[in-house]
């Protein structure tokens, strides 16, 4: 609706659009801190759209990043989470690094997806990283999670989202042009050559790093493409499994999904042994501390909303990954709705980012000469 506040979309609907000034209009603490709702106008929306298709369109379906990184797992419209992780600037030793660090056109991220759904600022949070996007094209990697189908987030609030905001009419039209850009995003990623990401998780389709780069996109439906439906829906096995434990890769059919499939832990180390990585990093699920290792650490699930859906009390957190390949764990507290993230919820600490506790990894000795192991090398803080 038209308005006179200066987020206002509506305000400069006839001037040409300017990505930088939509960018700057997401990240005023006026907006997101207060959980402000942006109003938008159709225009804008679509050039934004168009701008970030032609983008994807030039992108494998493996997009590659450079460390240093920041790796993040699932936001579900969690705006002001999202501005919370932009804004770490945490380095691997717990401490705080440069500020100059921190400013977005020198930051990389890879995101794995499901920004939309669930949460109730969707629209922010995905104008906003598609803005990121388009403005730091290589600094910015976004993948897509099994929330970016067009019958997920018809059912699960991204749909119903827009058309309350926009109106039925506007908000059909863009729901269907965001959904067409969904078609044309990356399906998994690699930090490093050796660090390999997606949103679920991996597949017995899955021979070959090539194998991903040659999923064809545009791609709809992703029911169409066995590799790509396991790479955004695929689980690893719970522990109470008995086949979690089986000496033979196991790939079974995943009973709480409804399709894909779910993995056992041999599963895992035969993937990274034969596309010759160190490690694998995928979202999905949520997790109490807001991650959760496996298969002797070669393989983590990230959640990065805290809070979820403001019906849970689990943490969130995000992936660091210096020059060298180790990797940093930030944990996001779940904070009361009416509580603003701030410098002092910045707290460091020396525990490691594993799910045991300090005494448990004080008797847990690891290799001291191991590339393996040097990439999952880990330290804790708290944002």
């Amino acid at each position: 609706m038209p308005g006179s506040d200066e987020n206002n979309g509506d305000k400069n609907n006839d001037e040409p659009f300017n990505v930088a000034e939509f960018c700057k209009r997401h990240l005023r603490a006026g907006c997101w801190a207060q959980e402000k709702i942006l109003e938008y106008n159709l225009k804008e929306l679509h050039e934004l759209v168009n701008q970030v298709i032609e983008i994807f369109k030039q992108e494998p379906t493996l997009a590659y990043l450079s460390p240093p990184c920041t790796i993040v797992g699932d936001i579900h419209g969690q705006y002001r989470d999202l501005i919370r992780i932009l804004n770490s600037r945490q380095g691997l030793n717990g401490k705080k690094v440069d500020a100059n660090s921190a400013i977005l056109c020198k930051a990389r991220f890879m995101f794995l997806g499901d920004f939309v759904d669930r949460g109730i600022q969707s629209m922010e949070c995905i104008s906003l990283v598609f803005a990121l996007k388009v403005l730091f094209p290589k600094h910015y990697i976004l993948l897509r999670g099994n929330h970016e189908t067009r019958t997920i987030n018809f059912a699960y609030g991204f749909r119903e989202e827009l058309v309350t905001r926009m109106g039925q009419k506007d908000g059909l039209e863009i729901w269907e042009h965001f959904n067409e850009a969904f078609s044309w995003m990356p399906i998994a990623g690699l930090v490093g050559g050796k660090i390999l990401c997606m949103h679920g998780g991996i597949s017995p389709w899955l021979n070959s790093l090539d194998d991903i780069r040659n999923i064809p996109r545009p791609l709809v439906d992703v029911t169409e493409n066995k590799l790509a439906l396991d790479l955004l829906w695929s689980d690893p096995m719970d522990q109470g499994n008995i086949n979690a434990v089986n000496e033979k890769p196991q790939f079974l059919k995943n009973p709480i999904r409804g399709l894909s499939c779910t993995f056992n832990e041999q599963a895992i180390n035969e993937c990274v042994k034969k596309l010759n990585i160190q490690m694998i990093v995928r979202a999905h699920q949520v997790q109490d501390n807001g991650f959760k290792f496996s298969a002797d650490r070669k393989l983590i699930t990230i959640f990065s909303a805290p809070r979820y859906m403001q019906e849970n009390d689990n943490k969130g957190s995000i992936l660091k990954v210096n020059e060298s390949g180790a990797i940093s764990i930030i944990t996001l507290k779940a904070k009361p709705a009416d509580k603003v993230a701030n410098k002092e919820d910045i707290e460091s600490n020396k525990k490691t980012s594993d799910s045991s506790t300090e005494d448990d990894t004080k008797k847990k000795k690891e290799p001291k000469s191991s590339k393996t192991q040097s990439i999952t090398k880990s330290t804790s803080t708290t944002l």
